[in-house]
């Protein structure tokens, strides 16, 4: 580790005095706007409910990992087991496989297991995220019964950007994330390359010890590293562009035992590697524009569990294409059609032989202004897995102004989906059921939005939005009569209903500038099918899907000085289907306080966070602590030659 630092320290003192290579008078802030997109042509997901998180959260972030990012800032309910450890998504009540994670349009989640870990993404790596909501993410792919996240990368303008961030933070944790890009005429690298690393050994109130005062220990075994690069190269020449995306990556981490368990050192250990690549081309048009991109991706995982004697090896290879054609027939008439396939070959230790699954999907949309008020969208959508036809699925949405300036608009979906059993479901050995069914229901949604109208000194947003969905044959795992072993079954029936509010400001009073973001989310998610004869799990909340979550931020920029505060709220969570058992509500509030300035044409900046600062102590998921009061020591340098 000592070594580590000592690299990182020297590649700091060289970029200090790195040459200015004739660079352009800087100005003394590197503050951030919010990016605002115009134009006259129709956007092809207006009527669609979608969440975007701007470029200053991004920034203010930037050495977070995805699942601290929307825990702070969507109505995505984040199941976590801590620093380092597993993170899942939880939208709109649904599980962590019916949330779709895309990279660049490619699907991130496992086969294997239908989810994607959010610890491991880290935000560094992110340029531009949003989330489409329940039916919404059909644009997408099939299997979003929560809806999907989807982060992107993009081509930077400045002839030369240089960005170099080191972390210091509680528990011996350390980041440090180099950016190097450079445009040489019509072609553009982009270098990423991250490190982290934490000892993650905080103390916390053992409440598993019942002797009137709880007492107090250190966190043993929770240790983790991280390694990261993304290599981007773009080239562009006349209507067409180019890119090549590779993405390299390897998680070292121990998982720490439960409090209720007695530990054994280094017990659990997890290593995850993979590598991921995208070729894309674009050929645009006055009135087209044509995508077709091409991934090939690697996944390892290497499970080891010394008391239970298990030594999981799991191997993923997934080929994906795609193709997509944006027409625009007129300014008020835009139509969409493509085709994408996807082969996914899996090697486990854990399946008797080599598992395959072959997909194809075609589908088109229609996105029609049919008045100066009304906004339609239409999409239809087939797929083919191994041979078998899947259900079909129509989407439609529609979008009224209720006023001349579309300052107040209402908005409606309805839409069908599905979501296949993974292949862990079907082949995990022993308990895996090939003859479950695929999960799927129906879902619709209305609401009210409000934007002001631009004005320079305030703009504020807001929208409010109930949403309903229906699944059928859910898949539950539960012991078989014997309980020897665990096997799932198309068990449940679930119904989904809640409202998502958020709200957004910009207000702008020379010399200072407020931004608020603000979301409240109520989510009724429960079983109405019995999972056992005589159980009492009808009509009963899902376990670890909160009822009510809040999260809000407050900035203010003065001059080159800024301050921020994070309230974070997440209500009971119930840890059993008969409802009986409970995790209590928690809020946490942190603060972050940073400045920019110029030394010698560079920006710099400083930022310093205190997390949890009222030092609440709470656990996300029964069992597994997490750390009180910790802080953090940013430190960022930009150098950039437009």
């Amino acid at each position: 580790m000592l070594k580590n630092v000592c690299i990182l320290s020297l590649f700091l003192i060289l970029f200090l005095v790195f040459p200015t290579v004739n660079a352009q008078h800087l100005k003394d802030t590197i503050q951030l706007n919010s990016i605002s997109i115009s134009s006259e042509k129709l956007d092809p997901h207006h009527s669609l409910k979608k969440t975007s998180i701007d470029s200053v959260t991004l920034a203010e972030n930037i050495s977070t990992n995805l699942s601290d990012l929307l825990a702070s800032h969507s109505p995505v309910f984040i199941k976590t087991y801590g620093q380092g450890g597993l993170a899942t998504a939880s939208f709109r009540g649904t599980g962590a496989s019916h949330t779709l994670v895309n990279w660049n349009g490619i699907e991130l989640n496992s086969p294997m297991i239908g989810q994607q870990d959010f610890s491991m993404i880290n935000v560094f790596f992110i340029d531009d995220i949003n989330l489409l909501h329940g039916g919404s993410s059909l644009v997408n792919s099939s299997g979003g019964l929560g809806g999907s996240i989807n982060i992107s990368n993009k081509r930077e303008k400045e002839k030369m950007h240089l960005q170099y961030v080191q972390e210091i933070s509680s528990f011996s944790t350390y980041g440090s994330y180099l950016r190097a890009g450079f445009n040489l005429g019509k072609w553009y690298s982009d270098t990423r390359i991250s490190y982290k690393t934490s000892a993650n050994d905080f103390t916390f109130k053992n409440n598993a010890i019942e002797t009137g005062n709880y007492p107090e220990q250190t966190r043993q075994d929770a240790d983790y590293k991280q390694y990261s690069l993304l290599q981007e190269v773009y080239r562009t020449f006349k209507n067409n562009e180019i890119s090549f995306r590779l993405w390299l990556q390897e998680n070292d981490r121990v998982i720490p035992q439960p409090i209720v368990v007695q530990p054994l050192p280094g017990n659990e250990h997890q290593d995850n590697q993979f590598a991921r690549s995208l070729f894309e081309w674009k050929n645009f048009g006055d009135k087209y524009k044509l995508n077709v991109k091409l991934s090939l991706s690697y996944d390892y995982l290497n499970y080891t569990n010394k008391i239970a004697s298990i030594n999981s090896v799991n191997k993923v290879n997934s080929l994906t294409g795609n193709i997509n054609y944006n027409y625009s027939i007129s300014e008020n008439v835009m139509i969409n059609i493509g085709m994408s396939a996807e082969e996914n070959r899996v090697n486990s230790s854990n399946y008797t032989d080599l598992k395959e699954r072959k997909q194809l999907a075609v589908f088109g949309s229609i996105n029609a202004q049919l008045t100066k008020r009304l906004v339609s969208f239409l999409m239809l959508r087939e797929e083919n897995s191994d041979n078998t036809f899947l259900p079909f699925l129509p989407s439609l949405g529609l979008e009224y102004a209720l006023l001349k300036d579309k300052s107040i608009a209402i908005k409606t979906q309805i839409s069908r989906n599905y979501h296949l059993p993974t292949l862990n479901d079907l082949y995990w050995y022993p308990g895996g059921n090939p003859n479950l069914l695929p999960e799927e229901g129906y879902s619709a949604e209305g609401g009210i939005k409000y934007q002001s109208k631009k004005e320079l000194k305030l703009s504020f947003q807001s929208e409010l939005t109930y949403f309903y969905t229906n699944i059928n044959n859910w898949i539950l795992w539960q012991p078989d009569a014997l309980y020897r072993y665990w096997s799932p079954s198309n068990i449940k029936k679930v119904l989904s209903q809640g409202i998502e509010s958020s709200a957004s400001m910009v207000y702008n009073i020379n010399p200072f500038i407020f931004r608020l973001n603000a979301n409240y989310t109520y989510t009724s998610a429960k079983n109405n099918s019995q999972i056992r004869i005589n159980d009492n799990t009808s009509g009963k909340q899902l376990i670890y899907v909160p009822q009510h979550s809040f999260n809000s931020s407050l900035r203010t920029e003065w001059r080159n000085y800024y301050v921020s505060f994070y309230v974070h709220y997440t209500g009971n969570r119930f840890t059993n289907t008969s409802n009986t058992r409970y995790m209590p509500y928690y809020t946490l509030t942190d603060v972050i306080a940073g400045r920019t300035f110029k030394w010698k044409e560079r920006k710099v900046a400083l930022q310093f966070s205190i997390n949890n600062i009222f030092g609440i102590d709470y656990q996300a998921i029964a069992w597994q602590p997490m750390p009180g009061r910790n802080y953090q020591l940013l430190i960022r340098l930009d150098l950039t030659q437009k």
